[in-house]
């Protein structure tokens, strides 16, 4: 696979209608793969989303990357977290999506690498990553395993989408790498 053309930076409250266009996107093009629905979402003020969006982006150990095609953004990743002092040390992927016009040019893996370096950079004492992907996502669970997460479980009926159960693959990774036990 070349090597991922498309810049990747942290977004700023300056990206948040471009943010609300792709997260519209990925939620109509791929309703089981989020928890959030497109039509919720569609009907909520812009105000509303934009003061979520500021506030998952502007908290300390939470971001969302993005990856631009010159000025369109064309991939996102999130991560926050958890609170607490006894699950500080775990943080969670979301809202990863990388659009079909920019998939299989490694976007989605530099997306994670890039996730995981910030991590480790500025969030001391996170050493575990989690995530949960739908398990009729196959090619992102693959894209997952070859960043180094591997399945520990399977919620069933996850969500329910248009009437179907959608099970979830529950995910996780050590942030260094290494998959063992303890922090």
């Amino acid at each position: 696979m070349p090597p991922n053309p498309h810049p990747i930076r942290p977004l700023t409250s300056a990206d948040t209608d471009a943010y609300r266009t792709i997260r519209l996107r990925m939620l109509r093009e791929h309703p089981e793969a989020f928890g959030d629905s497109a039509e919720e979402r569609e009907r909520e003020p812009e105000t509303v989303f934009r003061e979520r969006f500021v506030s998952r982006i502007e908290a300390p150990d939470r971001f969302v990357l993005g990856a631009f095609d010159g000025e369109a953004l064309v991939g996102t990743v999130g991560f926050y977290r958890h609170g607490g002092a006894k699950v500080a040390h775990k943080g969670g992927i979301w809202g990863m999506y990388v659009a079909p016009e920019a998939r299989g040019r490694g976007v989605g893996m530099a997306l994670l690498e890039a996730a995981v370096a910030r991590i480790a950079a500025t969030c001391p004492g996170v050493s575990w990553l989690q995530l949960g992907v739908a398990t009729v996502n196959g090619p992102a669970q693959r894209l997952y395993e070859r960043a180094g997460f591997r399945t520990y479980g399977v919620e069933p009926a996850a969500m329910i989408v248009g009437g179907r159960a959608i099970d979830e693959a529950l995910m996780a990774r050590r942030v260094d790498g290494a998959l063992r036990d303890g922090a």
